[in-house]
């Protein structure tokens, strides 16, 4: 299953090919079947994260599998490439798989790339379920590295915010390590930086044997890399172990402390003075989402949408619904929606080889235009949906993407030739195929009746 790497910086991927069985079963039903061992597989993480992950990824997998037909149909010669990224978390490998096998009739050539300790076993148990052949013998050789942009969340915290809520929050930000979505940067406003910190510090726990042995390693890389900087460290001075939740508090930024791929094990903070202000700190290291604290409803919409990132929780925290589209990397996948299968439809990861070495701005533009009538000053499908689901307020924005960001540096291409694969039987399907590339999603998660009135 693993890459072969080769020389001259080529790596070779073994394919895997997945065929659509209905005698297997559904995917979801093998992986609820086998939940017990997928946690067990999951490495170094501690084994209530990793259940975690997998029970919320498995109501993703329902969402998917109660979506009525698109109407885009393979025809009989598609050949669909898939490639899988190991250093994602155990959710997003879950849900890439799932949507992707939601999004074809006939199957695909699949192939895993990118190196972790954590998914390795995970992803063997996974390639166990029956529709998934051994290697047929394809390879896909590349030639230079897939970019896989690090994922945070960033939690911002103004004088208005309910401080002892916002404190236990983060407080508890490291029970959450190897999701997309681990709080691994704060801004606190300049006027109640210290009251926020005490009450932060008085709430901190001793880790678990399960997490110091997942954080021991990158935590004391991190903390070197803060202490080189000069930052301040805020922890728990009751905690004896050298392995502890511990804040970085004067660290310009938050990029300093972040792995390639992976959040650090030390919270970065930062002060700020206005609204403005932490509007830019946030675009400026922007982690792919946002929990925002302040009980003033028109702050939290200035920022909401000011911010750049695509997932915002208002005085709460991972807050799901699989209604709508979550996007935690930059340049990747959504997550829940049906856009999360349309995108499979319509977006590819781009491998690099000798024969196509980069990206190209040119020919994602001519994959777009094919795939039907666009009209620029129209986009009378972009809008806003908003639901209510156990007394959370979900708003979904739609806004205009930059179609010159898919250049020969982004990490997804479109797909060539889109209709030579499918055959649509509406031409609704379309233009929600278009809206999938010309606009992207903003999801603002807002609790009413707990902080707001209703």
């Amino acid at each position: 299953m693993s890459a072969t790497v080769g020389t001259n910086n080529r790596s070779v991927l073994d394919c895997h090919c997945y065929a659509v069985n209905a005698e297997s079963g559904t995917f979801l039903n093998y992986v609820t079947q086998h939940k017990a061992a997928l946690i067990g597989s999951v490495q170094l993480l501690p084994r209530e994260e990793a259940a975690a992950e997998i029970e919320l990824a498995l109501s993703f997998m329902q969402h998917y599998m109660r979506l009525e037909d698109d109407g885009l149909v393979d025809k009989p010669e598609s050949k669909h490439r898939v490639l899988i990224d190991r250093r994602k978390s155990p959710f997003e490998i879950l849900l890439d798989l799932h949507s992707s096998m939601r999004a074809t009739c006939v199957g695909f050539k699949l192939y895993f790339y990118g190196e972790s300790p954590i998914t390795g076993d995970f992803i063997k148990l996974l390639l166990q379920f029956p529709s998934f052949s051994s290697r047929d013998g394809d390879q896909l050789i590349l030639t230079a590295e897939i970019p896989l942009k690090v994922a945070y969340c960033t939690m911002v915290v103004f004088d208005s915010a309910d401080l002892d809520s916002a404190s236990d929050r983060l407080a508890a930000a490291w029970s959450t390590n190897d999701a997309p979505w681990a709080i691994r940067s704060v801004l606190v406003q300049e006027n109640i930086k210290d009251e926020f910190v005490l009450l932060v510090k008085s709430k901190l726990k001793p880790f678990t044997e399960g997490q110091k042995q997942f954080l021991k390693d990158p935590f004391m890389k991190a903390l070197a890399a803060a202490e080189s900087l000069g930052s301040q460290m805020i922890r728990n001075d009751s905690d004896s172990s050298d392995v502890k939740p511990t804040l970085a508090f004067g660290v310009p930024g938050v990029q300093y402390l972040l792995s390639a791929v992976t959040p650090s094990p030390i919270v970065v903070v930062n002060a700020f003075r206005t609204a403005k202000e932490a509007i830019s700190l946030v675009n400026g290291n922007n982690g792919g989402s946002v929990s925002l604290w302040t009980e003033e409803l028109s702050l939290t919409f200035e920022v909401a949408y000011g911010v750049r990132s695509q997932t915002v929780w208002v005085n709460s925290y991972a807050e799901f619904n699989p209604d709508c589209p979550y996007t935690f990397r930059a340049e990747d996948f959504c997550y829940g929606s049906d856009y999360a299968v349309c995108e499979k439809k319509v977006k590819t990861v781009f491998a690099p080889s000798e024969t196509v070495p980069t990206n190209s701005g040119d020919r994602n533009r001519a994959a777009i235009k094919s795939l039907g009538t666009y009209v620029a000053d129209t986009r009378s499908y972009r809008g806003n949906t908003v639901q209510m689901k156990n007394g959370v307020h979900y708003e979904t924005i739609s806004s205009p993407a930059d179609i010159e960001a898919y250049g020969e540096n982004h990490r997804l291409a479109i797909a060539d030739k889109f209709w030579d694969s499918y055959v649509s039987l509406d031409a609704f399907d379309r233009r929600f195929l278009l809206d999938t590339v010309y606009n992207q999603r903003k999801v603002i998660c807002i609790p009413f009746g707990v902080t707001f009135a209703n």
